[in-house]
């Protein structure tokens, strides 16, 4: 009998849940379900003015972060494009729209390093900005010693802070002429991508977003920011709806609203699985079984099937069946067993499993932050439902 163990093992790492990139997975891509909204955004990139600010929005694995990759690689060749995780350059749980303005300062800088003439013309107004929080920098790589020092250490982000808001004009003055001088030397926009900002805390996005808006629009470059799908649902972004583009990344659409499979949704999933494990390790059952469980939300079905790769292993199995795959989300079932407050909302979530309909913005807002429900589109029609893993919890907590 042959050990599959090996190949379980691949496939178990091909499942990793990082975004796909040019670097990293590309070969796992499959565009079905995605290439329609890398379209729309990269269209409205090339047709709006040279300093749109773009909002992307959509649910924590939906798939949002790849989707900016692919976007990335289209645009690289029109576009000076500058593309970083702002949980790579500041501090994720102490957020002001300072840090923001600064990380993107300084990624725009570290984007022109292999190019010396221009890098040492644009760091020289950098080092001046910078002059009040340390005057010895000669000799040294600044870009990095001012991002370690503001990302890591809290006393000298309090420090970099409190001289920057006495200097947010220089400090957007600078960032815009290094667009500028970009352009001019490279003869293509800049173009910024900062993902991983819908991760932030909504009291730091609310703040960030709708108090300091007019600070994010002022750079002159097109820049794209992830938004928290929370915020978006906050009324103040009526308020600034008009100063950005938007475009809203939906889940997998694997039922219609009145809950018909849709049938070019599950195979363009069973692609995506297919792409990372050899057919023969895993029955037709045991996949639809784990794109139904998903909700149509890719971060769980890849991690569905990262979990079953690993039992498949441990459990010495030729194949993965419906058995295992049960083990496998049964895990995750308990996850939402374990945190979700029945005695609280059980009664919201079944009358959004009944109706499709919303409920009241608050608890909505809640249900949505924590994936207990998702929200779907499809035709024009938005409607919500519960995650299949939690509709299975609520199973097991009436027994």
């Amino acid at each position: 009998m042959p050990d599959n163990n090996k190949a379980f093992a691949e496939a178990y790492n091909n499942f990793d849940s990082r975004p796909l990139s040019s670097k990293w997975g590309k070969e796992f891509y499959v565009d079905d379900f995605t290439k329609d909204v890398v379209n729309e955004i990269t269209t409205t990139i090339r047709i709006t003015d040279r300093f749109k600010k773009m909002l992307v929005i959509g649910h924590r694995g939906c798939g949002k972060s790849t989707i900016l990759n692919m976007v990335a690689d289209d645009l690289r060749n029109d576009y000076h494009v500058v593309a970083f995780s702002a949980a790579d350059v500041i501090n994720m749980m102490d957020v002001e729209v300072v840090d923001i303005l600064l990380g993107t300062y300084l990624q725009v800088l570290e984007s022109i390093e292999k190019k010396p003439n221009l890098s040492d013309k644009l760091l020289k107004p950098f080092k001046g900005l910078m002059n009040f929080f340390s005057k010895d920098i000669q000799g040294i790589n600044v870009l990095e010693f001012i991002s370690i020092k503001f990302q890591v250490e809290p006393e000298s982000r309090d420090n970099i802070r409190q001289g920057l808001r006495n200097q947010m004009d220089v400090l957007q003055k600078n960032l815009s002429n290094a667009c500028d001088e970009i352009h001019k030397a490279t003869k293509r926009d800049v173009l910024i991508i900062i993902d991983d900002l819908d991760k932030l805390d909504n009291k730091f996005a609310e703040r960030i977003f709708y108090a300091n808006s007019e600070l994010l629009i002022l750079p002159q470059a097109k820049i794209i920011y992830t938004f928290p799908l929370d915020t978006y649902y906050c009324s103040d972004f009526i308020k600034i709806r008009d100063r950005y583009e938007d475009q809203f990344i939906s889940l997998v659409n694997i039922k219609n609203f009145a809950g018909e499979t849709l049938e070019n949704s599950q195979q363009a999933l069973v692609k995506l699985i297919l792409r990372r494990i050899d057919k023969n390790l895993i029955t037709e059952e045991a996949m639809q079984y784990l794109i139904s469980m998903s909700g149509g939300l890719l971060r769980d079905l890849i991690k569905f099937m990262q979990d079953a790769c690993k039992l498949a292993i441990v459990d010495k199995l030729e194949k993965i069946e419906r058995a295992t795959v049960e083990k496998a989300v049964n895990t995750h079932v308990n996850d939402y067993y374990r945190v979700f407050d029945f005695s609280k909302y059980a009664e919201s979530v079944q009358r959004i499993a009944d109706t499709k309909k919303t409920i009241d913005n608050d608890t909505l807002v809640y249900l949505l932050r924590y994936l207990f429900v998702l929200e779907y589109r499809y035709e024009q029609r938005l409607w919500y439902d519960v995650h299949p893993c939690l509709s299975k919890a609520v199973e097991k907590h009436s027994e």
